[in-house]
């Protein structure tokens, strides 16, 4: 009943999703998400046209023998169940609802966290006290530049074009260095933080249009309020055992997401006010028209450049600094296991309590050995054999040979 590319597109996607019209029934009866929203996106893009469904009625109701198929039975099933379409909307909105809520939140609230950062850090003061102090010592023979009391931020991304003498360093990384070493207490270690915004940060505030995230949030109540005029319309031609669990399910949900649109708008608002609120801080003025009419693209645009810039100086700066503390602590290493070798062990004085403790040790040993030697000597004569006589001769001989001179034993 069906044209030929329309019925093989339907086969392959019954195949692939593997869906009866009981999957199907469930999940719009009962408000369940057994089933992917691109899976519910598509059932509601393949049902069958008013002319397919008469067809397709004709053909059953005419008793030919011949069977449907089934892309063509798939489409009479679903047409079965009550207010399908409407339900398919309600259940696509309620998937899609969170994420496009979260979407619009982050960008919002990134843009309210990058001006409360500006606004309130005690870095960025500091830092842009440096900023004033070096333009004013460089600008020190100009009665007109040498004593200025604040800056634009315009300026910002042109530190780093003003380069010392031998052109070895510019003025940013020098500012850099001085704030490093006046006001990072965790330099060099890795809890030492960029004293800045991020930079990706910066520049998601740069695309930021408060205009166009109110739109969205407008279009999302839209929709909101159309689900709700759909849930009466279903809850209208529903009998009354097929109203629940739908009916409690998406009254809870259109109550909760309301609650989440308006504390939306809210976020909105407040953080339109907090980013007139850093202009304002920081007594920037757009080049054309209003302060209440500006971009945040026009007030970000130098802050991303600057904070790029920052960082990647600042984190060559904190590098070198890390190795100096490593160099530093090898050093003072070193020196100690120096110190050590050349340390002389103090000789004990004579006279001393161990000189005393050492002699009385050493007379204690004297005199047990001398108490030993006669015993020894007792012992030695009563166990010895007497000696022979020819032995008493032959040493009588050797006595006198040794009495005579070496030239007369040997003549």
């Amino acid at each position: 009943m069906l044209d030929g590319k329309r019925n093989q597109n339907l086969g392959i996607f019954i195949k692939s999703t593997n869906l009866d019209q009981a999957a199907i029934e469930d999940a719009v009866y009962n408000c369940e998400s057994n089933i992917p929203d691109e899976v519910l996106e598509k059932i509601k893009e393949m049902q069958a046209t008013p002319e397919e469904l008469e067809l397709i009625k004709a053909h059953k109701e005419s008793g030919d023998e011949a069977p449907l198929d089934k892309p063509d039975r798939f489409l009479l099933d679903i047409s079965s169940i009550s207010c399908l379409n409407d339900r398919l909307n309600c259940l696509t909105f309620q998937a899609k609802f969170a994420d496009s809520m979260s979407d619009i939140e982050a960008r919002i609230s990134n843009v309210k966290s990058v001006t409360e950062f500006l606004i309130s850090s005690q870095h960025v003061k500091e830092m842009f006290g440096v900023i004033l102090v070096c333009g004013n010592y460089l600008n020190g023979g100009n009665k007109q530049r040498g004593q200025a009391d604040g800056f634009n931020i315009d300026i910002l991304p042109k530190l780093k074009d003003l380069k010392s003498k031998d052109n070895s360093t510019n003025l940013l990384a020098y500012i850099i260095k001085i704030c490093i070493v006046r006001y990072d207490e965790k330099k060099g270690t890795p809890e030492a933080a960029l004293p800045l915004p991020e930079p990706s940060d910066v520049e998601k505030c740069i695309h930021m249009d408060f205009d166009s995230q109110r739109a969205e949030a407008d279009k999302i109540k839209k929709d909101l309020d159309d689900v709700g005029k759909r849930m009466d319309r279903i809850l209208q031609k529903t009998p009354e055992e097929l109203k629940e669990p739908f009916k409690t399910k998406m009254e809870e949900f259109i109550t909760k997401a309301e609650s989440e649109h308006k504390e939306l708008m809210e976020l909105l608002e407040e953080c339109i006010n907090k980013f007139r609120e850093c202009m304002m801080f920081y007594k920037w003025t757009p080049k054309k028209g209003k302060l209440e009419d500006a971009k945040p693209e026009d007030f970000f645009s130098p802050w991303h450049l600057f904070c790029e810039d920052y960082k990647t100086l600042w984190k060559k700066e904190q590098i070198r600094i890390q190795k100096e503390m490593i160099k530093e602590e090898r050093l003072k290493h070193q020196k100690t296991k120096d110190d050590m070798k050349n340390v002389s062990k103090k000789s004990t004085s004579s006279g001393g309590l161990k000189d005393k403790i050492m002699r009385r040790k050493t007379r204690s040993k004297l005199s047990v050995a001398d108490a030993a030697t006669p015993a020894a000597a007792t012992s030695t004569a009563s166990t010895s054999p007497v000696p022979s006589t020819a032995t008493a001769d032959a040493k009588q001989t050797q006595n006198k040979d040794l009495e005579q001179s070496p030239a007369a034993v040997f003549d």
